[in-house]
């Protein structure tokens, strides 16, 4: 019989000693100690309640991907008001006045009885927007994006005569920026009496536009622009102070309030940024380059690929001519006005009207395109056969209108502009001023010949 020490029976060799491996033993037994004695405290049933609670109040998209951050934020404890100092009168007094303007834009439109007004025009959803335009790196946020669905909400519902009004952009100023909202006209209108324009609803007055500077006070309507003022607009560069009503101080003259230099740098920036997906509309009939034009209903997005070259977008705008019309006028009879004729006919050429349906390759500007986002192509598995989809985001920025960017994504697209109204490379505000007139210099007296001493005197003829 053979017997074998314990040692040797089943032995082993030992893993090394780790303090690595301890303190982390450790620290996860202290927190696991921790949760406990938090849900002992305060109880499982309460603190999933007061998870529910936030889920409810934030509404966030993926709660049930969330749910570990939502049970941390809700265990940490509220931060304390002790270091917080007491508000003096003035400052609580401009809070209560935000606090009412808020409540003021988040309340739906109703009547004196308290009934709901239905909004007489569309009014596109500019949150849902503004996540695109996030992945092209613009935007106001959520707080503030919010803050202009409520607004323009709010001023469709008094608005009477319009189709459709969205959100066009933001131009800022030095004092105060301008909320730029754009109103489709139901009809065109006559033209003012003496005066060389176009009629509302027909060229740069096709759409209404609407402003304000207090997303929580009213929107203020810009008057129509004139030919001449676009042209004038052309000639300055000046940054908007957030104030309709003030002078336009600038060399060469401009003739007009600040309300008619934006205006005409609205319809500026809309005629050369303006975009829109090549296909998305087109001509009612297409041997008619007069025709109206219309949503094209066979329209399918393009692919990401397709959407990074410059023949698959196109403007949605006309291009507004040098003379600050969209077309041409008419050209006077020849016989009767030989010289307006050739005027008129040497103008043309020179300056051809373009199509309001061109595409970005012709248009003389300079874009950047890029994509955001999962590019590749995905299958509807509810429809095999159907057209595949991409979920990126391509978007059009404007390199002569900085602030200007076109957004497509699957089959919807957005145009925005947020930046001073300025072109690039435009010429200096105001011509430079001549230097200052310089001091005369100190007289520094007499001094010294610098070629030489002085030679001697000469003696006099009785010494000789």
């Amino acid at each position: 019989r053979i017997c074998r020490s314990s040692s040797q029976v089943g032995a082993r060799a030992l893993p090394p000693f780790s303090w690595s491996a301890v303190q982390r033993t450790l620290e996860s037994a202290m927190t696991l100690e921790s949760e406990r004695n938090f849900l002992k405290k305060e109880g499982v049933y309460d603190h999933l309640g007061k998870i529910v609670n936030r889920v409810i109040a934030e509404k966030p998209k993926d709660a049930y991907g969330l749910i570990e951050v939502l049970s941390r934020l809700v265990k940490d404890p509220p931060p304390s008001d002790a270091g917080k100092a007491e508000l003096s009168e003035d400052e609580l007094k401009a809070l209560t006045e935000h606090v009412k303007k808020e409540r003021i834009l988040d309340k739906v439109p109703a009547t004196e009885d308290g009934e709901a007004i239905t909004v007489p025009c569309a009014v596109p959803d500019f949150v849902e927007e503004a996540e695109m335009f996030s992945w092209a790196g613009v935007g106001l946020g959520e707080a503030e994006s919010y803050k202009v669905m409520c607004s323009m909400r709010n001023m469709a519902a008094k608005q009477e005569g319009y189709t459709k009004i969205r959100f066009w952009g933001k131009i800022m100023g030095t004092d105060a920026d301008y909320y730029v909202a754009e109103a489709a006209r139901d009809g065109g209108g006559d033209a003012e009496d003496g005066e060389d324009m176009d009629p509302p609803g027909s060229g740069v007055n096709a759409f209404t536009y609407f402003v304000t500077t207090d997303l929580a006070g009213s929107w203020v309507k810009l008057p129509d622009i004139k030919p001449r003022e676009i042209v004038a607009s052309r000639m300055i560069k000046r940054i908007f102070s957030g104030d309709p009503k003030a002078r336009v101080i600038t060399h060469p003259f401009f003739d007009g309030k600040e309300e008619v230099l934006l205006r005409a740098q609205i319809a500026r920036i809309t005629a050369d940024t303006v975009l829109c997906v090549k296909g998305v509309l087109m001509r009612e009939d297409p041997e008619d380059p007069a025709s109206a034009i219309v949503d094209n209903p066979e329209f399918a997005m393009p692919t990401p690929a397709d959407l990074m070259k410059k023949e698959a977008w196109m403007h949605m705008a006309p291009h507004l001519l040098n003379n600050g019309r969209t077309v041409h006028k008419e050209l006077p009879e020849q016989e009767e006005d030989p010289e307006g004729y050739r005027a008129a006919k040497e103008e043309i050429e020179a300056d051809p009207p373009k199509d309001v349906l061109r595409g970005l390759d012709e248009d003389g500007l300079t874009w950047v395109i890029k994509q955001s986002g999962d590019t590749a192509l995905y299958k509807n598995p509810m429809d095999p056969s159907g057209r595949p989809r991409s979920n990126a985001v391509t978007y059009v920025r404007s390199l002569v209108w900085p602030g200007a960017v076109c957004v497509a994504q699957k089959s919807c697209y957005a145009n925005l502009y947020i930046g001073y109204g300025l072109m690039a490379g435009e010429p200096e505000f105001f011509p430079p001023a001549p230097p200052d007139v310089q001091d005369e210099p100190e007289d520094p007296g007499e001094v010294p010949e610098p070629q030489g001493e002085e030679e001697p005197a000469e003696p006099a003829e009785d010494e000789a």
